[in-house]
């Protein structure tokens, strides 16, 4: 005898194995996932990719901006600089200030570790005890502005974009210094006359004439 029960019942189970089978395919979608990261923002290769496509556009792991180096800031307290940087990538060191030595850390680069390290200078904290970050070195060309400028790029693009007006000594080098940015552009000494004065007026500095540090100061 012909049963509906007998169609219905296997119909039902094609259903559901069906539905199951959906259920399954969305559960493993990467674009269902809740909270799913864009991997690319933290690939060190995606990152290369991007800063030899646009060398003078800065990541946000390497951009300068006024008491800011990156994920550094000046007049955090050592325990803080400890927990944003991986152990592998400092250094320990000193350096001297007014006959005195203080500690410092030789910073690596994440992406690039080959390239020229930065160098942190610590300095004791009356208030809290403990030290703090007083002053960044930067060397690595991959760290600049955002208008493109860092080390590499011509004086005369940052005395035009920072508004350098003099050019005197400074514990890093002979440097345009801005003291709105709390910055100042080293410049390389072959491209500076051979004697000159303790202080100089920057349009007195050959355009052309390369930085070769960024310091970034209180």
């Amino acid at each position: 005898m012909f049963s509906f029960s007998n169609v219905l019942l296997p119909t039902a189970v094609v259903a559901l194995v069906v539905a199951l089978g959906a259920c399954s395919s969305n559960s493993t979608s990467s674009g269902d996932v809740p909270f799913a990261g864009d991997s690319r923002s933290s690939d060190p290769a995606a990152a290369e990719q991007r800063l030899a496509a646009n060398p003078n556009v800065p990541d946000s792991l390497h951009l300068l901006s006024p008491g800011r180096a990156g994920r550094l800031r000046l007049n955090m307290s050592e325990r803080e600089l400890l927990k944003r940087v991986p152990a592998t990538q400092l250094r320990r060191t000193t350096y001297q200030d007014k006959g005195a030595t203080y500690p410092a850390y030789e910073m690596l680069d994440a992406q690039k570790p080959d390239a020229p390290a930065s160098v942190l200078h610590l300095l004791p904290d009356s208030v809290k005890g403990g030290y703090r970050l007083r002053r960044i070195r930067i060397y690595d060309p991959q760290y600049r502005t955002a208008e493109g400028i860092g080390v590499g790029s011509p004086f005369g693009a940052a005395r035009q974009t920072m508004g350098l007006t003099r050019v005197r000594d400074t514990p890093a080098g002979f440097a345009g210094v801005s003291g709105l940015v709390k910055m100042a552009w080293v410049i390389d000494p072959n491209s500076l006359p051979a004697k000159h004065a303790d202080e100089m007026n920057s349009a007195d500095i050959p355009p052309a004439a390369r930085i070769t540090c960024v310091l970034l100061y209180q």
